[in-house]
């Protein structure tokens, strides 16, 4: 699931900072230095700290947002998992296949990290940690991302500008689907 949001955030802008999302409460910031995408996404969910943690490591669920085409999760370790990711992304006028190998380290009822092994980025990594409060609790991710595309970047960014908003509301909106999971952590 995780790769759902990384393939599905792959394309980011280049400052782009919007609480106003059509999630409510969505906050998400990008930036760009050089080749380099950093960015941040914030939202509230009604889930508790254990369901949250089963919704970031659902991988397969990623299959349910728009363009990803398919999502498979192979098991490494007790807390490694390697997900092989297929998605579609439209850019303007170009139609882009992207695929991606990333593993995922996962931190019980914390949060998860992640980095892209091999793929169509050069880098690709970052971290989802949860912060419950007493509604439910709080997602954020933080990653970095260097495409490795003939697009060019004013391009990379148009879709940004107007698509990552987008991106991360339909996380955040697959996040609320899920909220008749409330289940309590058994540590």
């Amino acid at each position: 699931m995780r790769k759902l949001i990384l393939s599905s955030v792959l394309l980011l802008s280049p400052a782009v900072s919007d609480a106003d999302a059509s999630y409510p409460g969505l906050q998400v910031e990008v930036q760009r230095s050089g080749d380099l995408y950093t960015l941040a996404a914030r939202f509230d969910t009604p889930l508790g700290k254990c369901a949250a943690y089963r919704y970031l490591t659902d991988y397969e669920l990623a299959k349910k947002l728009p363009g990803v085409v398919d999502s498979v999760s192979y098991r490494e370790s007790a807390n490694a998992i390697r997900v092989d990711r297929t998605a579609d992304e439209k850019v303007l006028f170009f139609q882009v296949r992207l695929r991606s190998v990333v593993r995922y380290i996962e931190r019980p009822f914390e949060g998860i990290e992640f980095k892209q092994l091999s793929g169509d980025s050069r880098i690709f990594q970052g971290t989802w940690n949860i912060e419950p409060h007493e509604r439910g609790s709080t997602l954020s991710f933080h990653g970095q991302w260097e495409p490795n595309t003939v697009i060019p970047l004013f391009i990379i960014d148009h879709f940004a500008k107007n698509g990552l908003r987008d991106r991360f509301s339909a996380i955040a909106q697959l996040a609320l689907e899920r909220k008749d999971q409330r289940t309590a952590c058994m540590n």
